[in-house]
């Protein structure tokens, strides 16, 4: 599952319902069911780990970088495009906004450089034979150039970017990791993995960490706003101040997924924001908490909260729905089952559509998410949208989960989710993330000694409601389902969930139709 750019936490679960006998073949005394393997996975649906954070113009918001260049957009940041879906030569690195924060730059560690929005292209080394990669780059206060970083200090001016000197002829005791530039633009920071610092131009040194033993190298910095100090971020999340830079807070040693990458200053504030290679983002100070890739599905609604126990499926309806099926015994069966499980919760039959069996496997699988919200007291998911619709189908041919990677022009991420399962059919599906996904399910992310996955793809389904609340904007979704895609020949759901700024798109399908066949 996912929430982008706020991103939700990731999951991938296995659920193995019974032994290896053939669909019909008499079931074990324990009830499970014949032969069948239904995996379910939720999550960021990451395919490269973070390595950049940075925030917006009006300190409202930030985008989030993967290796791969997929872009993640959090609070005010506005989605302008992403190399995600591109082969690159080398991987992303860096990430850098534009002074107007309606654009970006990306840069790989053989210096291309990719633009996006108001970003200009100035130059890059991507033709050029680099004694040691690129690791960081910082653009100048006026958005006409920015420099690039390598390991060896080396520094690559363009456009109205001066060279105001490197460490490129130093014998470095540690690489260096990252660099900030000074508000005037006249100056940079340079900095080593053992916190050493190099100074240049109006930079002034405030400060290092070069001769403490650290727990974790130092993985990037960051300057005050008003130039006169910085910080500096470990990769466990240990904080070190310099000069201006007060101290608000770290994860140091708490048990956060991934390692710490990046951090960003809250301009003009006096907080921080840090994130891991998973996109957990934490803020501190004055920086407003805005969403995350990992851990950031909201659960303070009552309505998304999880259940105490999971509710197997009765009538098991497994056997009756393989591989894929949506017959009248196979439905009857999942509409009991799900009918009972949602009675443990004061809730009545769902009230499907009078087209229901005629509506397609996404149509089907947007209905039965509306309905599971809507009989919450949630606001349903506006319509289905076919950007949205191909990535989900995406997902559901790759077995895995979908990420929002074709966006409607006109149209921001705010937040999104995303769910997969192997199953019968998209009603199949959705009884698993929804009754039975906690301790003991099947699910491999949701275990005793780690119950982080737990009932995450119900918090999907249930989720986004808290951002909308508090960021506006409207929610769309998409759905795909595929066969064929896994050796037991289950169908493929895929689900993805966004909460998106900006006009109304076209709908394929929209809960409004569904309402007009019945649906409430």
């Amino acid at each position: 599952m996912r929430a982008a750019a706020a991103v939700v936490a990731a999951c991938t679960i296995l659920a193995i319902l019974a032994a290896a006998n053939p669909p019909g073949a008499a079931r074990a005394s324990s009830g499970a069911a014949a032969v069948h393997q239904v995996r379910q996975s939720s999550g960021a649906g990451l395919r490269a780990p973070i390595v950049g954070l940075v925030q917006t113009a009006d300190a409202r918001g930030y985008w989030l970088v993967g290796a791969d260049g997929g872009i993640f957009t959090f609070g005010s940041a506005a989605y302008y495009g992403s190399t995600g879906s591109l082969v690159l030569n080398q991987p992303i690195v860096g990430l850098a906004a534009t002074p107007d924060g309606r654009g970006y730059w990306l840069v790989a560690a053989d210096g291309g450089i990719f633009t996006f929005g108001s970003a200009a292209f100035y130059g890059s080394t991507g033709a050029i034979r680099l004694n040691q990669p690129i690791v960081g780059m910082a653009p100048t206060p006026d958005g006409r150039g920015y420099w690039l970083v390598a390991s060896d200090g080396g520094i690559f001016a363009f456009g109205s970017a001066a060279f105001y000197g490197s460490t490129g002829g130093v014998a470095l005791n540690q690489p260096i990791v990252g660099m900030a530039s000074t508000p005037d633009g006249r100056g940079y920071w340079l900095v080593a993995s053992d916190g050493g610092i190099f100074t240049f131009g109006s930079a002034g040194f405030y400060g290092s960490t070069g001769s403490i033993r650290l727990n974790q190298p130092i993985a990037g910095m960051a300057s005050t706003p008003d130039g006169r100090g910085y910080w500096l971020v470990a990769s466990d999340g240990g904080i070190f101040t310099f000069g201006s830079a007060g101290f608000a807070g770290s994860t140091g040693g708490a048990p956060f997924g991934g390692v710490t990458v990046a951090m960003a200053s809250h301009h003009p504030g006096t907080g921080y924001w840090t994130t891991t290679s998973l996109g957990k983002v934490s803020n501190f100070g004055d920086a407003p908490s805005l969403g995350s890739l990992a851990n950031s599905t909201p659960s303070s609604s009552p309505a998304s909260g999880v259940l105490a126990a999971n509710i197997p499926p009765s009538p098991n309806f497994l056997a009756a729905c393989y591989p894929h099926n949506t017959g009248q015994a196979c439905m009857s069966q999942v509409e009991q089952a799900t009918t009972n499980a949602r009675a443990a919760e004061g809730l009545g039959p769902m009230t499907l559509p009078s087209n229901f069996a005629f509506l397609t496997p996404a149509e089907q699988e947007f209905v039965t998410t509306d309905i599971e919200r809507v009989d919450r007291g949630l606001p349903p998911f506006v319509g289905l949208v076919d950007a949205f619709n191909a990535d989900a189908q995406a997902g559901a041919q790759g077995n895995s989960d979908p990420i929002p990677s074709q966006v409607p022009p006109g149209l921001g991420i705010t937040a999104w989710a995303s769910n997969w399962a192997e199953n019968g059919n998209p009603l199949g599906s959705n009884y698993f993330w929804m009754y039975d996904d906690g301790i003991n399910s099947g699910n491999v992310d949701c275990t005793p000694s780690n119950q982080a996955g737990c009932w995450a793809h119900r918090k999907n389904v249930l989720g986004l409601a808290d951002y909308q609340a508090t960021y506006g904007g409207i929610l769309l979704m998409g759905a795909g389902e595929a066969y064929g895609t896994f050796s037991n020949n289950w169908a493929s759901d895929a689900a993805l969930m966004v909460l998106a700024s900006g006009p109304m798109p076209a709908l394929s399908y929209s809960w409004a139709a569904a309402v007009a066949a019945g649906a409430r």
